[in-house]
């Protein structure tokens, strides 16, 4: 159980600005890869942190400062990590040059012309999403679950492009551990969407898969600044899946709800 607990706190230590004061003792390799699992348990407590700004902010202001309110914490939670993979993948993938220079670029820090039209999309994207949506407070808690879950269609033996550098997770995470993560991810969207649930789980998974192919094909595998773009993509994705169920089959209904009403 220390152990579990150790690997859980060293998985929110890497993935989130929140202070882990707590001596952890000798930290090995085996730890980081096997609190991989974890990471869709990182997702809820992100998500559970942006819900309680956009409730506490929607009580004094209109919902929309609510959204946005929630948008900000999951930035400063986060320290806007995956968005910066984003940017730097955006901009190294879009940069028309040859494998080895879209590496370097997507090392580089700054924020080029393509990474910034990829943040932009980003977060407008999110905020119509949110806006939009039947649940508001839902898709907010899921968004990071899913930007989380998909993370082993990524990563699962798949092979780091530098020749110097080591990615933490790149096809160092063993197949329990992926399985692990899938099945709670999978156990979330049920839970909020009952059967489509699965449906929104495969759709996520396999596009997360289709993104890895197209990136690997480019500059020969998965960098940590892939894994955070496909992250925030599937963040985009979850929201765009459910708006459009919603406008063709009605508002998927969470498993408890529907439960409820096959019990009477």
């Amino acid at each position: 159980m220390k152990t579990q607990i150790k690997r859980f706190l060293l998985t929110m230590g890497f993935m989130t600005r929140i202070p882990i004061n707590v001596d952890l003792g000798e930290v090995k390799d085996e730890d980081m890869h096997k609190g991989f699992l974890y990471y869709p348990v990182i997702g809820l407590v992100i998500g559970l942190i942006d819900v309680a700004c956009y409730q506490l902010v929607s009580l004094v202001l209109p919902q929309t400062f609510g959204i946005l309110c929630a948008m900000l914490a999951n930035l400063c939670v986060t320290g806007a990590f995956h968005l910066d993979g984003l940017c730097d993948t955006a901009d190294g993938i879009y940069s028309a040059r040859k494998r080895e220079r879209m590496l370097e670029i997507m090392k580089d820090s700054r924020i080029g012309t393509n990474g910034a039209i990829a943040m932009c999309f980003d977060l407008a994207l999110k905020f119509a999403g949110i806006y939009y949506s039947d649940v508001r407070w839902m898709m907010i808690l899921l968004m990071p679950i899913a930007g989380k879950m998909v993370q082993g269609a990524l990563v699962y033996k798949a092979i780091y492009p530098r020749k110097n550098g080591i990615g933490i997770y790149v096809g160092t995470v063993s197949r329990g551990t992926v399985i692990g993560t899938m099945i709670l991810g999978l156990i979330a969207m049920v839970l909020a969407f009952s059967g489509w649930g699965v449906a929104i789980f495969a759709v996520l998974f396999l596009l997360a898969y289709l993104f890895r192919v197209y990136i690997t094909g480019k500059i020969g595998g998965i960098t940590g600044d892939v894994m955070g773009a496909g992250s925030e993509l599937a963040e985009v994705e979850l929201l765009l899946f459910v708006l459009i169920l919603t406008k063709y089959a009605g508002m998927p209904q969470p498993l408890l709800t529907m439960l409820r009403g096959l019990i009477g």
